[in-house]
């Protein structure tokens, strides 16, 4: 005798619990994955007018120092002076601490 088999619905699946994420935890939760995609480092091209350009590479010629690390330089400077960016990395660090790979 046959046995009658068995309908799949949508009523018979489990539900996982996903927290509520406010707007910021889910911008923070896709920077984490981004971050988490990316090795040590990323390349990235910086398109340059020709004005810049040269002083960069004046910059770079004077110092002694290569354009990559003048850039990196102003970079760094540029977000140590963002404090608003600081809270979002923590959240970014708490989720990437939550989450297994």
């Amino acid at each position: 005798m046959d046995k009658p088999i068995a309908s799949l619905s949508a009523g018979l699946l489990a539900r996982k619990p996903v927290p509520v994420l406010s707007d910021g935890d889910a911008v923070a939760a896709q920077l984490a994955r981004t971050a988490r995609a990316t090795k040590d480092k990323a390349a990235f091209t910086l398109r340059l007018d020709a004005e810049r350009r040269l002083r960069l590479r004046l910059a770079a010629a004077v110092t002694g120092r290569s354009a990559q690390q003048l850039v990196t330089e102003a970079i760094d400077t540029m977000l140590a002076d963002m404090a608003e960016l600081e809270p979002l990395a923590r959240r970014i660090a708490a989720i990437e601490g939550q989450e297994t790979i």
